[in-house]
C-alpha cells in the first residue's frame, strides 16, 4: 500500500498487515488469473441468460473488522464491503486495467501529472435514495484524511496535497480535493504519481454518503458507521449479528446493467455465516449448506484429484512473492558472489513440495499476472556445484563461517518451509538455525535491519510493478521496506522516474531493466508465487475470482435455481 513506510503496520490488503501472508494462511490475497480451465470466464453460453434471484450462501470464521471503508484493512472485511460500496475507479476483470466506476470516464490529468479531474456519473444514488454528488466525494476524502478517523489505509493517500497536515491534525480540510461543480471533483497531488489511480480504486476510498455520515453521533467513528452502512454498491446492508451472520440484499437502484439490459446484480442477496473455520465450512459445503468453500489442507489432495469436483474448483496464481534473503550490507553477504551462490543453492521445486505444490517457482520478482511480468526461464536454476564454485571464488571454499539465525514468522505452515531451506543451505556450506518469532516481533526485527537472514513474502496492494519493485528495492525504503538493504543508484533513479510517468505501458521496458538489474545483483532469492484454490457449487454461475484481491465478483455472479433445486432435492 507512497514512499511512506507502508509495511509498518499499514500495508494491509496486500499483506493482511503482512501477518496473513507470512503465516501462509489458506486465505491468500492478491491474485492473478491463470485461466487454465479451472476458472471459466463466463458460463452464460452454456446455461443461457443469467437468472435473477437466489441467495448466495458463504462464510468467514471471524466477524468483519468493520463495515467502514476507511478501516478495510484485511481481505475478509473487503469481501463484505465490495458488495455495498463503489469507488471512483475500479479494476477490470483482468485485474490489470483501471476503469471508471462512479466516475463516468477516466480522469483528465494535467500535463505535469499532478492534477486529476473526475466527472461523476449522473443519476447514481446511495441505497437510501440520496443522490451522489461531488460533495460526497470531497467529504469521503476529508474523512479519510482526518486524524480522528485513524484510517488503516491513510498512508496510501499522502500524495494528495494537504493529506499529511490533516493526518497530523494541523488542518481541518483537505487542500488537495475540491468540488468544481455538482458532478466534478479535482484532486491536486504533491508530485506526479501514476499509482494514484490505483489507490483511488482501493476500498479505503469507497465513497460514503455525506448526509448520513455527518449526522452520526461521531462521524469519525467506524463503530457508529458500521451499525447501518450506506453506499452506492450493488447490495444494501440488512443486518450484522456479531459472531453469527451478515446479510445484504439486492440494491434495486444500482446504476449498472448487463449486456442484455438487465439490472444488476442478479442475486437477491448474500448471506455470510460466521464462526466457521475451513474444515467445518467444507463439510457444510459437501452437505450443500454453503455455495462456496476454501479447501482445508487435510482435504486438499483428495479434492483436487476428485474428477467430480474438478469443474467446480477455481484456481489462480497469486500476485505474491515468497522469498529468502540475506542482508546485502552485512559481510559476507555484501559480496555479490556469495548472494549469487545462494541463488543457485535453493531448489525451488523442492520447497514447493512442502506446500502441496500450491505455487509456481519464481525465477523473477513480478508474479506471472502482474502488468510488466516477463518470464525469465533462465533465471538462477538450481545448481549446487555452481553454488559451491561461486562461494569458493568469493573466498569460502569450505562454506560460510559461523551459524546464522534464519528469522521467520513462527507458524505450522511456515515450519516445514524453513526446515527445507535450512537443509538446502547446509548442503552449500551455510549453517542456519531456525528462529521463529511471533508476528509483531518478526516485523520489528526485519523493519529495523536486525535480520541478517530471513524468509518472508509480499503480496500486491494494487496491480502495478511499482508496488513490488519500488517498495521492496528502492534504497529510500531501507530498512523498513527494503529489508535486505539493497542499494543500487541506477535502480533508484529508474524507479523514481518510472512512477511519475502516467502511462504504464510506456515504462514497462524500464521495469524490465530494473528487474533484470536486481536479479543480476542477487538482492534476494525469489522462491515461488502461491496458487489459490476455491470450490463452488455447480449451480453457481459466473463464479470468477477477481485477480486483484481474490474475491468473487458478486455483481455478476448468479444462481441457476433450477439446477440448485434439482441438486438439493
Amino acid at each position: 500500500m507512497s514512499k511512506f513506510t507502508r509495511m509498518s503496520g499499514l500495508k494491509r490488503l496486500g499483506t493482511v498487515a503482512v501477518a496473513g501472508v507470512l503465516l501462509m494462511a489458506t486465505v491468500l490475497t492478491g491474485c492473478g488469473t491463470q485461466n487454465n480451465g479451472t476458472q471459466p470466464q463466463n458460463n452464460t453460453a452454456a446455461v443461457g441468460k443469467p437468472q435473477m434471484g437466489g441467495t448466495y450462501l458463504t462464510y468467514w470464521k471471524d466477524d468483519p473488522k468493520s463495515l467502514d471503508p476507511v478501516q478495510c484493512g484485511d481481505v475478509e472485511t473487503y469481501d463484505f464491503l465490495e458488495t455495498m460500496f463503489d469507488g471512483l475507479l475500479t479494476w477490470d476483470q483482468s485485474g490489470k486495467k483501471i476503469i471508471p466506476d462512479l466516475a463516468e470516464a477516466m480522469p483528465t490529468v494535467s500535463n505535469n501529472g499532478t492534477t486529476y479531474t473526475f466527472k461523476l456519473r449522473q443519476g447514481v444514488t446511495f441505497t437510501n435514495g440520496d443522490p451522489l454528488t461531488a460533495d460526497d466525494v470531497v467529504y469521503t476524502f476529508n474523512r479519510l484524511a482526518a486524524h480522528a478517523t485513524a484510517s488503516v489505509g491513510a498512508s496510501y493517500y499522502t500524495m494528495i496535497k494537504g493529506f499529511n497536515e490533516m493526518q497530523a491534525g494541523h488542518a481541518k480540510t483537505l487542500a488537495g480535493v475540491k468540488a468544481v461543480d455538482k458532478y466534478t471533483v479535482q484532486f491536486d497531488l504533491t508530485q506526479a504519481n501514476r499509482t494514484f489511480a490505483d489507490v483511488i480504486a482501493m476500498p479505503f476510498a469507497y465513497i460514503v454518503d455525506k448526509k448520513v455520515v455527518s449526522a452520526l453521533a461521531n462521524p469519525y467513528s467506524s463503530a457508529d458507521f458500521s451499525k447501518d452502512p450506506v453506499g452506492t454498491g450493488p447490495f444494501k446492508f440488512v443486518e450484522w449479528k456479531k459472531g453469527q451472520i451478515v446479510k445484504v440484499v439486492r440494491n434495486d437502484h444500482y446504476f449498472m446493467k448487463d449486456q442484455y439490459g438487465q439490472q444488476l446484480p442478479y442475486l437477491a442477496g448474500i448471506t455470510w455465516k460466521l464462526g466457521f473455520d475451513d474444515p467445518v465450512a467444507f463439510m457444510k459445503f459437501k452437505d450443500k449448506q454453503l455455495d462456496f468453500s476454501r479447501i482445508p489442507t487435510s482435504d486438499f489432495v483428495s479434492t483436487i484429484n476428485n474428477p467430480a469436483m474438478k469443474p467446480d474448483i477455481r484456481t489462480l496464481v497469486a500476485n505474491d512473492l515468497w522469498y529468502f534473503y540475506v542482508n546485502n550490507a552485512d559481510p559476507p553477504f555484501n559480496k555479490p558472489l556469495v548472494r549469487q551462490a545462494l541463488e543457485y543453492a535453493i531448489n525451488k521445486q523442492d520447497v514447493l513440495k512442502t506446500v502441496n505444490n500450491r505455487g509456481v517457482a519464481a525465477n523473477e520478482i513480478l508474479p506471472p499476472n502482474m502488468p510488466g511480468y516477463k518470464a525469465n526461464p533462465a533465471g538462477y536454476k538450481y545448481d549446487l556445484a555452481k553454488a559451491k564454485k561461486l562461494l569458493a571464488e568469493a573466498g569460502y571454499p569450505k562454506g560460510l563461517p559461523g551459524t546464522y539465525d534464519l528469522i521467520y514468522v513462527k507458524a505450522a505452515a511456515n515450519d516445514p518451509i524453513v526446515a527445507n531451506l535450512q537443509a538446502q543451505l547446509k548442503q552449500v556450506g551455510m549453517n542456519v538455525q531456525l528462529r521463529g518469532l511471533p508476528f509483531p516481533q518478526y516485523l520489528n526485527t526485519i523493519q529495523t535491519g536486525k535480520a541478517v537472514v530471513s524468509y518472508g513474502g509480499w503480496v500486491q496492494d494494487y496491480p502495478d510493478p511499482d508496488d513490488f519493485l519500488d517498495i521492496l528495492f528502492n534504497s529510500a525504503g531501507i530498512p523498513s521496506q527494503n529489508n535486505w538493504e539493497y542499494k543500487n543508484a541506477t535502480v533508484d533513479k529508474l524507479l523514481n522516474e518510472a512512477v511519475q510517468n502516467p502511462n504504464l505501458d510506456q515504462v514497462i521496458p524500464t521495469y524490465h531493466k530494473i528487474e533484470k538489474q536486481i536479479m543480476e545483483d542477487a538482492a534476494m532469492v525469489p522462491i515461488y508465487h502461491s496458487k489459490v484454490y476455491r470450490v463452488v457449487q455447480p449451480w453457481v454461475e459466473n463464479a470468477n475470482l477477481h485477480p486483484v484481491y481474490c474475491y468473487f465478483d458478486y455483481t455478476h455472479l448468479w444462481i441457476n435455481q433450477k439446477a440448485e433445486k434439482a441438486a438439493k432435492g
